[in-house]
């Protein structure tokens, strides 16, 4: 009897095999440039890996799988020293000589892996196989724009990226994932703390590569688009510290910074309602009203950017900056101590205060705290709306003062605006609800 399983195994990677050999097969039309396998062999190597695969099964060994990649490579090889040979003759024989092109050795990685994306398909990992020849069809796609990418980098952005591994892989596993403190304020976790500057810098290297895409305008702008989905404080320190070597693109910071903050409301509301699917309702005008002047606003400083653009021939600095990461770390631990502080010893009777102190660090904390409240202990919603409002009035102030005191001198007219427009209407709120 067939067995439709083993069929269904064999076509997905007979079928990787022949996507990633059409994408090679395309690249032959670069004269320059030599691949040692086409669309024919992709595919009889993609069968190949899931054939040796289902021999290990049924042998129950790995010989066969070994011996297939042996094999694989042997021909690898084989094939490089004949391309070497055959241009060798030529050159001989022929009225000009010159240097052998490369080889193909991008080709011969890819037909290794598709080896191992047939192994993988037999075993049932299909998704994953499809989600690894996706990348690998992106990685083989773009190499123009890699190889320009790598261009534009300096041994300054390597050096910093080397040091940003460092610390991110190197020193966050070791350190002590526990909370520590008195009685009730255990909030004083180092893997947590240093997770967040981590997190600080690496908002800097995300901004860094899309500046050196697209340019510094539009690579600030989706800077601030992206910092407001994770955390708009931590964009908000980033972008106000590299304004200060970069201050040709004061504007460009400012309207990044501005953005993140509409996004962040946005973020938050549909992380609430996701959470609480009542809440809908009741959060939509705390939530979504500050964003219509923030947006407008942002608006505003899109057209000004745009009529004073000017080219400026000064280069973008590097985005490795620990130390900042670092104070603002210690900051941000502060700011959550007292206000787990004042929760602890001024009780839910003061709650609003704590909203306040709360979200003059974060508002996703005060949001998660609320919205347990609300559903366990049954806090009002007009009480829930108001401890929204307070902690992110708190925290507009304290983004507004980041970027005046720690940005350039010429952010802080601009900055003030924004400030402004979200406070006022959030107190607008307030008052409603009072």
């Amino acid at each position: 009897m067939l067995e439709f399983n083993v069929f269904y195994k064999l076509v997905a990677a007979i079928g990787i095999g022949l996507i990633i050999g059409l994408q090679r097969e395309h690249t032959y039309f670069d004269a320059t440039d030599r691949h040692p396998a086409g669309v024919r062999t992709f595919t009889l190597v993609g069968l190949g890996g899931a054939m040796v695969a289902m021999l290990c099964g049924l042998m129950e060994s790995a010989a066969p799988f070994v011996a297939g990649f042996i094999v694989i490579g042997l021909l690898l090889v084989a094939s490089h020293i004949a391309f070497g040979l055959s241009h060798h003759v030529e050159s001989s024989v022929g009225s000009e000589g010159g240097a052998a092109p490369a080889a193909g050795i991008t080709t011969s990685v890819a037909l290794v892996i598709v080896y191992l994306l047939g192994a993988l398909c037999w075993y049932g990992k299909l998704l994953e196989s499809c989600v690894i020849m996706v990348v690998m069809l992106w990685i083989l796609t773009v190499k123009q724009q890699l190889h320009d990418f790598a261009k534009k980098l300096s041994r300054e952005d390597v050096l910093a990226t080397v040091k940003f591994a460092v610390i991110s892989a190197l020193v966050l596993p070791f350190l002590p994932n526990q909370a520590y403190g008195p009685a009730g304020l255990q909030v004083l976790n180092p893997h947590t703390i240093w997770l967040f500057v981590v997190f600080i810098s690496g908002i800097g290297f995300v901004g860094y590569v899309l500046i050196k895409i697209v340019g510094p305008g539009k690579g600030i702008w989706l800077t601030g688009v992206l910092g407001g989905i994770a955390s708009s404080t931590a964009l908000t320190l980033n972008l106000a510290g590299r304004s200060r070597e970069n201050e040709a693109y004061a504007s460009d910071f400012t309207l990044g910074i501005v953005l993140s903050w509409s996004v962040m409301y946005v973020r938050l509301y549909l992380i609430c309602i996701a959470l609480s699917g009542s809440l809908a309702g009741p959060l939509a005008l705390p939530l979504l009203v500050p964003v219509v002047p923030s947006l407008a606003y942002a608006l505003f400083l899109k057209l000004r950017t745009s009529r004073k653009r000017q080219e400026h021939s000064a280069g973008f600095s590097n985005p490795f900056k620990l130390l900042p990461a670092i104070k603002f770390g210690v900051v941000f631990t502060a700011v959550m101590f007292v206000a787990n502080a004042a929760r602890v010893y001024l009780g839910a009777g003061a709650l609003l205060a704590c909203s306040f102190l709360g979200g003059a660090a974060e508002m996703d904390a005060v949001a998660f705290s609320v919205i347990d409240m609300h559903s366990k202990s049954g806090l009002p919603v007009r009480e829930l709306v108001l401890a929204f409002l307070f902690a992110s009035l708190a925290n507009t102030l304290t983004k507004g003062g980041l970027v005046f005191f720690l940005g350039a001198k010429s952010m802080r007219k601009p900055i003030v605006p924004a400030v402004v427009l979200i406070c006022v209407t959030t107190a607008a709120l307030i008052a409603v609800y009072f």
